[in-house]
C-alpha cells in the first residue's frame, strides 16, 4: 500500500511538471520505438500504419490485445519489454495531465481567476453583499425572457464562487474595481448591463466613476446608494449611470396613508412574484401611434397594463399615466406591468 502511494505521488509530481508538448514527444517516441522494434521483429501485419495506430492504442490503454497481437517471438519480447511498459507510462501521464488540467480549470473558475475578456452581451454585477446579492442574482435569472442571461459576479473579497450550482452565473475575483486590466478581464467593454452595489457608498461611487468611462456607449449602468447625497453626486458627474437610492421614507408614508402600497411596490419590482414592471421599445419603423390605442392593445391581447412612456433610453423624461391622446412615435419606450416580459414581435404596432 505504501509503495502504491509512493508511486502515485511520484507520477503526480512528474505529470505536474510535464507539459503537453513534452507529453506529445513521449507519445511519438513510444509509438515510433514500438513500430521500429516490430519492424525489426518481422511483424509485417502489425506495422501497417492504420493497423499499428489501432493496435498501439488498444495495447497501451487496456494492457492487452484486441484482434491483433505479435506472432513472432522477437515481437512478443518487444511488446513485453518496451511497448507495454513505455505505453503505460505515457498513458498514465496523459490521464494524470488531463485530470490536472480539468481540475485546474474548475478551480480557476471557482477561485475567480478565469479570463472573461471574450464574453459579450453579459451582465456585470460588481460587489458582494451576502443575501442582498443572492437576491439580485435570483431576480435576474428569473427573468427568462431577458436578452442577457449570463451574469458575471465581480468581487474584491477573498472568497470562492458563491453560486457554483448556477451555470449562468460566472465569478471573478478582482484586486480592484478600477484597475483597467481587471476590467478588461471581465469584458466590461462588451457587457450589455452593469450593476454596481459596493460594500459601501464610497466604493460604489469610485467604481461607478471608473466604469462609466470605460463601458460600451450602449451599455446600461445602474448604481445603488444608501445616502441620497452620494447618489446625487454621481448623477451630476455621470449622466449615463442610472442611480438609485433608498426610498424608505416615501414607502413608509405611502404604506401609512394607503395600506397595501408597499406590497404593490414589492410585487412589481420582483420577477419572482406576480406581474412585474418591464420596458419595451416601439420599433423605429412603426408609424405614429396613439397611447390610448396601445393601452387597449396591451390589455386586451396580452393582459398587460401600460404605465408610462419615454423618448430616451435612460428614461429621464418618463411620463407616467399620459393622456389617452398622447402621440407615440417609433423608437419610444413603453413601461408596462405584465406576468412576463413581452417581445416586440408579439405586439401589434399597426
Amino acid at each position: 500500500m505504501n509503495m502504491f502511494h509512493l508511486l502515485t505521488r511520484l507520477l503526480y509530481r512528474l505529470t505536474r511538471r510535464l507539459s503537453w508538448q513534452n507529453l506529445l514527444v513521449l507519445l511519438l517516441l513510444q509509438a515510433g520505438g514500438s513500430w521500429l522494434l516490430l519492424v525489426l521483429a518481422g511483424e509485417q501485419e502489425l506495422t501497417e500504419p492504420s493497423v499499428f495506430f489501432y493496435y498501439n492504442a488498444v495495447v497501451i490503454s487496456t494492457v492487452g490485445f484486441g484482434d491483433y497481437s505479435p506472432v513472432t517471438e522477437a515481437g512478443r519480447w518487444a511488446v513485453a519489454l518496451f511497448q507495454i511498459p513505455f505505453g503505460l507510462l505515457v498513458f498514465g501521464s496523459f490521464i494524470g495531465k488531463l485530470t490536472q488540467t480539468l481540475v485546474a480549470w474548475v478551480r480557476r473558475g471557482m477561485s475567480g481567476k478565469a479570463d472573461y475578456s471574450h464574453c459579450s452581451g453579459h451582465t456585470l454585477l460588481f460587489g458582494w453583499n451576502g443575501a442582498q446579492t443572492e437576491r439580485i442574482v435570483d431576480l435576474l435569472l428569473a427573468d427568462s425572457a431577458s436578452h442577457a442571461q449570463e451574469i458575471l459576479l465581480c468581487v474584491t473579497q477573498d472568497m470562492e464562487h458563491p453560486f457554483p450550482e448556477k451555470p449562468a452565473v460566472k465569478f471573478a475575483r478582482l484586486h480592484s474595481f478600477t484597475n483597467p486590466d481587471e476590467l478588461a478581464r471581465v469584458g466590461l467593454a462588451s457587457a450589455t448591463r452593469v450593476l454596481v452595489d459596493g460594500e459601501d457608498d464610497d466604493q460604489t461611487l469610485t467604481t461607478s466613476l471608473a466604469l462609466s468611462a470605460k463601458a460600451a456607449p450602449d451599455a446600461h449602468l445602474c448604481a445603488w446608494f444608501t445616502e441620497a447625497s452620494k447618489a446625487e453626486l454621481l448623477r451630476l458627474h455621470c449622466p449615463n449611470v442610472e442611480v438609485s437610492s433608498s426610498k424608505e421614507a416615501e414607502i413608509l408614508v405611502r404604506s401609512l396613508q394607503d395600506p397595501g402600497a408597499s406590497l404593490i411596490q414589492e410585487q412589481i419590482f420582483s420577477t419572482l412574484l406576480g406581474p412585474t414592471l418591464y420596458r419595451i421599445q416601439v420599433p423605429q419603423s412603426a408609424e405614429e401611434l396613439v397611447y390610448g390605442d396601445l393601452l387597449s392593445i396591451f390589455k386586451q391581447e396580452h393582459n398587460a397594463t401600460l404605465l408610462g412612456i419615454s423618448s430616451q433610453a435612460s428614461g429621464q423624461d418618463i411620463e407616467l399615466n399620459p393622456v389617452g391622446g398622447t402621440r407615440v412615435s417609433g423608437g419610444s419606450f413603453l413601461y408596462y406591468i405584465c406576468p412576463e416580459r413581452l417581445q416586440s414581435t408579439q405586439i401589434s404596432w399597426e
